[in-house]
């Protein structure tokens, strides 16, 4: 507990010399002559505590609380106040047992504060007070309190215990709490508005976006059939290079053909020349080895002139097609010029454009460094005048206390006034609003409903289509397996029928060259063929395999007419590299003897015998087996042959002459030709697994676009799901904003009806406060004046402008700053266009001119060269002819050998001038081939290259073999295109995220406004709630203490009474007493003194709503109470002051008698004396 232990006062009021007085615990009495100065002690701690209202102090200044001096002692200059506190327990915050407080005031009316010797700040010292509840209590009580007190209207007696048990705070917490609460309806107000425009703007990007989306997909798509459209053309151009190719190698093996011919024709005149010339040196003079040798030269310059003619016809093409290609060139170098001038142009322009804006930048930050170096020097200027002006604010704050609660209340209840006007006003608006709101979220609901059933249905199409397309799937994949495992089987058995016909082909090379020959002579290309013997012959049932084995193969040898058929076969044979075959030539085997019959046992006879025919074959039937006897068995076989035959048995064993045998079981020989495929049949076989692999790879590509269908159905699915998500989450929040709407509604109409009884209320008590107000303001305008100039020192209106100029500078810094970066991209931009692909562009194009330049350079040369040799040539044949023709003339006369050789020569010549002039077209044609050739290749590089920057590296067979299917959805493509690229919004996708989540963003925040509007209408309740409970327990505890006070004072019965229970703020609170032997009344009928005894009974019950308070002080309560209640007053402070230490002023010698501590004071010359009085001498 912190009791006081002395108090010191100098200079202050009455107290001219230092005096001191040491109070003790317990009940301390200081007692004296009206006007000795005893309230000015009470003043003295009132001062010493931080008091800043002069007024409050029984003064009109702060200057007036010196002392004014006498005819003895000077006025003070100035004046303190210090007391000693009792800290032993710790309460005050300084640890230390005993706590100094002290508080000078100077002749300037400026106060200084001390704790313990140090100097603290007037707000500094309140906080370390208040927390020992020495501050802002009712533990002191001024004089004519008790009076003034008595006659407190109810609402006012009911306000001082608001403000004593802190309601004040509940009303501040709600009036702030509304403050909130319009704030948070009209951000609801201004966020629903934006909503609705962002959702609209929402709306239309998403269709902007879709548009964008499908303007690239389709632009994508373009690309692809673009990329179709160049790999059919490459198709068509490499088929067309290579029909030239073709056609190129035609023409120059057929002037290869005609070189040949003309070489040799120029070999038989060199010949005839040479013969020529022998015989002109045998037979001729000198002039004829003068033609002779004019004749072999012009013959060399026919062959010289037709090849610089040839040369001539290639120049020209040649410099033709470069002169185009470099007029090409140039017109593409003139336009990559054009490009690169244009974006250099755009370079330089950005780049003066960067660096303006890089000036700007600097000039910027440059101003906005000096501002904020001027707004640092202010502040810290500000910093040391705030001082200043604290102090001066501390003392005028207490003048204002009064002013400022009573121009609050006015103000809060104009403010009222107003507020609930525009509150009406506002929740007409409003009411309209959420009507319309309410019709607005009702129709967008219906169109949402719509759009989503739309969804639901294009998502079920999307997924019935999914499962019949993965139907499709599964069943081509079956059917691919299936067939590839055909496929792999059908392979293998094309490649085994071919494996097996090229063995049987080596085996049978003979049936394969019969086989030749007698297609040849079934064509009637070889005649004289017959036919295969066997097919000529007839053998007897049973001998076949004796017959077939004696004719050791030869039943397959051909029948022929005679030798020349041998020979015609052997060559055709030869020619086309087939095989052997055996041939009969009838002709030449008339004459074979057979053998004749031994007639020997066992010998069945000459094995012409057991053979049928005609007797055109008979002679190759007895050449066959016209040597041969069939014996019935192998004994008789063996005997026969070692007598020189040549015998074989029924069973097929073959003895031959001198022991030779071939014996076994005999197998009849196989005829392979007829088990094994043809070759034509291996060839369709070949051709119908090749179309069921086409077939098979259709299917693949089938299989390939399903799954590529199936993609974008998936992503489509993906899509709708989104939209269909979008949707219920929209209309989730549309049917909350509905409730929302509707509930706001109900609340509306509720408020309207609350505010009109309010506003009628709160214009009656504006007018009774005002009146009061006007009382108020003469005092404080001095002190106003003062702080007023004070506060022009400190110009907090130059820091605000240079803060507002601070915050304009930097929000168009970073508007500079932001299109500073946007330059910067756009140059990096245009810096890479040139860099990578411009420069390079023209670089490559300037070498291909050079190049191509240089080709011409040397194609003209060439062109020259040849014309002007031609020139030459061509004059000098003109010149060699005329002396040919001369010469001829005179050799015609002597020499008709001459003559001969001559006009072979000639013959010669012009045969050779007829193959030159045969093979100048086919020149002129390869030429022409070589040049269109040339021009293919070109478009071709230029297709593959315009595939490239589509991004594809090589045509793509699927696309050529469908292309002209894909024709009409390019056509429909393009169409699309058109018309969107004309609307669509290339920002669209960029633009479309951040306005989706400002829309989100947005929607939360109406949520959260909405939720902070609820949880402040619950916080109000709340602190409705809690201040009635706060007034109802205070007032149950102050009306305990007042009973308890008032019947020990009285002996009588009082108590406190709300004058409306149910709401205990719109009423007062009446006092009603019994005093004894009296009938109960209210406060306001007691008579004075009666009034005085209530009122002190009602300050000591306040003291139980204040926190405990470590000491008390009472100026003179007691002076308007007659001896026995002074008396009861006294012995109820006694009782009180045992726990805890009571200051008390009083004249009366009741309450001195109870006192544990006894003071006396006069005054002499005004000055104030006092004196410790002994508790013996009191009635002395």
């Amino acid at each position: 507990m912190v009791t006081i232990k002395k108090l010191e006062i100098v200079g202050f009021k009455t107290f001219a010399r230092k005096t001191s007085i040491t109070f003790d615990k317990g009940l301390n009495v200081i007692v004296g002559p009206n006007g000795s100065g005893k309230t000015n002690i009470v003043d003295a701690i009132h001062f010493v505590l931080g008091e800043l209202s002069a007024r409050s102090l029984r003064a009109t200044n702060f200057q007036s609380l010196l002392f004014h001096g006498n005819n003895e002692i000077p006025k003070a200059k100035y004046a303190s106040v210090t007391v000693h506190l009792d800290n032993s327990s710790r309460m005050i915050p300084i640890d230390t047992d005993v706590v100094t407080i002290s508080r000078y005031l100077g002749a300037d009316g400026v106060s200084t504060y001390k704790v313990n010797g140090k100097k603290y700040s007037r707000q500094s010292l309140v906080n370390i007070l208040g927390q020992a509840s020495l501050v802002g209590s009712m533990n002191i009580v001024s004089q004519g309190t008790t009076m003034r007190i008595a006659d407190f209207s109810p609402e006012d007696r009911r306000k001082n215990v608001e403000n004593i048990i802190g309601i004040g705070e509940y009303d501040r917490k709600k009036e702030e709490a509304q403050k909130h609460l319009r704030e948070a309806e009209l951000n609801l107000k201004l966020a629903l508005g934006k909503f609705e425009e962002v959702k609209k703007r929402l709306i239309e990007l998403e269709k902007e976006r879709n548009d964008l989306l499908r303007y690239n997909y389709i632009k994508s798509e373009l690309n692809r059939l673009k990329a179709a459209e160049l790999s059919s053309r490459i198709k068509e151009i490499q088929k067309k290079i290579e029909e030239i190719k073709k056609e190129i190698q035609e023409k120059e093996a057929k002037l290869e053909e005609f070189k040949a011919r003309r070489e040799q024709l120029e070999v038989q005149r060199s010949t005839k020349e040479k013969e020529w010339r022998e015989y002109a040196v045998k037979v001729m003079d000198k002039g004829g080895d003068r033609l002779v040798l004019l004749q072999k030269q012009i013959g060399d310059l026919n062959s010289e002139i037709a090849g610089l003619k040839t040369t001539i016809s290639s120049a020209k093409i040649s410099i033709k097609s470069y002169e185009n290609m470099w007029k090409e060139k140039i017109e593409t170098l003139k336009s990559i010029r054009k490009q690169i001038t244009e974006n250099r142009k755009e370079i330089r322009k950005i780049e003066k454009s960067k660096i303006e804006i890089e000036k700007i930048l600097t000039e910027k930050r440059r101003i906005k460094d000096e501002i904020a170096g001027k707004i640092d020097e202010i502040k810290q200027s500000l910093e040391e005048n705030s001082q200043k002006l604290s102090v001066l604010e501390d003392e005028i704050k207490e003048l204002e206390k009064e002013y400022s609660k009573l121009e609050v209340k006015i103000k809060a209840e104009k403010e009222s006034c107003s507020i609930f006007e525009d509150q009406l006003n506002s929740l007409n608006s409003r009411k309209n609003s959420f009507q319309k709101f309410y019709q607005n979220f009702s129709e967008r609901l219906r169109q949402i409903n719509s759009l989503k059933v739309k969804e639901e249905k294009a998502l079920e199409e999307t997924v019935d289509t999914i499962a019949k397309i993965k139907r499709q799937i599964e069943r081509v994949e079956t059917e691919i397996k299936n067939a590839e495992k055909i496929a792999k089987k059908a392979r293998l058995s094309v490649t085994e029928f071919a494996s097996r016909k090229d063995l049987a082909d080596s085996v049978l090379s003979e049936e394969k060259a019969l086989e030749h020959l007698e297609t040849l002579s079934n064509l009637k290309v070889l005649r004289g063929i017959y036919g295969r013997l066997k097919q000529k012959i007839r053998i007897k049932q049973g001998y076949r395999k004796a017959v077939e084995a004696a004719a050791e193969g030869w039943l397959q040898a051909l029948v022929v007419e005679d030798m020349e058929v041998v020979r015609v076969c052997a060559e055709t044979l030869k020619r086309a590299k087939i095989g052997r075959v055996k041939l009969l030539p009838l002709s030449n085997l008339k004459n074979v003897k057979t053998v004749k019959n031994p007639n020997i046992p066992g010998i069945l006879g000459p094995a012409t015998m057991f053979v049928e025919c005609s007797t055109r074959y008979q002679p190759a039937v007895n050449f066959v087996l016209g040597d041969t006897l069939i014996a019935s068995d192998e004994k008789t076989a063996l005997m026969v042959s070692e007598q020189g035959y040549r015998v074989v048995t029924i069973d097929g064993e073959v003895f031959e002459p001198g022991l030779r045998l071939e014996v076994g079981f005999y197998r009849e020989p196989i005829d392979l030709s007829e088990i094994l495929p043809s070759e034509e049949t291996i060839k369709r076989i070949s051709e119908t697994v090749n179309s069921f692999e086409k077939l098979l790879d259709g299917r693949k590509s089938d299989l390939k676009r399903l799954s590529n269908e199936l993609v974008r159905l998936e992503s489509e699915k993906i899509a709708h799901e989104d939209n269909i998500k979008f949707f219920e989450r929209d209309l989730t929040e549309l049917r909350q904003n509905l409730e929302r709407v509707h509930k706001n509604l109900v609340e509306v109409n509720r408020k309207i009806r609350s505010l009109n009884h309010k506003y009628e209320k709160s214009k009656t008590w504006i007018f009774e406060a005002e009146t009061r107000q006007k009382q108020i303001e003469q005092r404080l305008h001095v002190l106003r004046v003062e702080a007023a100039n004070l506060r022009k020192k400190l110009k907090p209106e130059t820091i605000t402008s240079l803060e507002a100029e601070k915050a304009k500078l930097e929000t168009e810094i970073n508007e500079l700053q932001r299109q500073f970066d946007e330059l910067k991209t756009r140059l990096t931009m245009h810096n890479s266009n040139l860099e990578n692909v411009l420069l390079p562009s023209l670089n490559t194009t300037r070498r291909e001119i050079l190049g191509i330049g240089a080709n011409l350079r040397k194609r003209n040369k060439d062109f020259e060269v040849a014309t002007e040799k031609l020139k030459e040539v061509t004059e000098k044949l003109e010149m060699l002819e005329k002396e040919k023709e001369e010469l001829t003339a005179q050799m015609m006369a002597k020499r008709e050998e001459h003559k001969k050789y001559a006009s072979i020569v000639e013959e010669l010549n012009k045969q050779i001038r007829k193959i030159n002039n045969e093979m100048e077209p086919y020149i002129n044609a390869v030429n022409d081939l070589k040049q269109e050739l040339l021009r293919y290749q070109i478009e071709l590089d230029h297709n593959l290259k315009e595939l490239q920057t589509l991004g594809y590296e090589n045509p793509d067979e699927a696309w050529i073999e469908n292309y002209e299917t894909l024709k009409p959805l390019k056509d429909a493509l393009e169409k699309e295109y058109k018309i969107l690229s004309e609307k669509v919004n290339m920002n669209a996708i960029v633009l479309y995220e951040p306005q989706k989540k400002n829309y989100k963003e947005l929607s939360v925040r109406i949520n959260q406004i909405e939720n902070e509007k609820r949880e402040i209408l619950r916080f109000m309740e709340t602190v409705e709630k809690e201040k009635r409970e706060a007034f109802f327990e205070a007032l149950e505890k102050l009306n305990t203490k007042f009973s308890e006070t008032f019947n020990a004072i009285t002996g009588g019965k009082g108590w406190l009474q709300l004058q409306n229970p149910d709401d205990p703020f719109s009423g007062g609170l009446d006092i009603i007493v019994e005093f004894p032997g009296k009938s109960l009344m209210p406060v306001t009928a007691a008579s004075g003194g009666e009034k005085s005894v209530v009122a002190v009974c009602y300050i000591f019950a306040l003291q139980s709503l204040a926190k405990s308070s470590p000491f008390y002080i009472f100026d003179e309560i007691d002076a308007h109470l007659d001896p026995v209640n002074t008396q009861r007053l006294a012995e109820l402070l006694a009782r009180e002051a045992k726990n805890s230490q009571i200051i008390v002023i009083s004249f009366k010698e009741a309450m001195a008698a109870k006192a544990d501590r006894l003071f006396g004071i006069y005054a002499k010359n005004g000055v104030s004396n006092i004196y410790s009085l002994p508790l013996v001498g009191v009635q002395h």
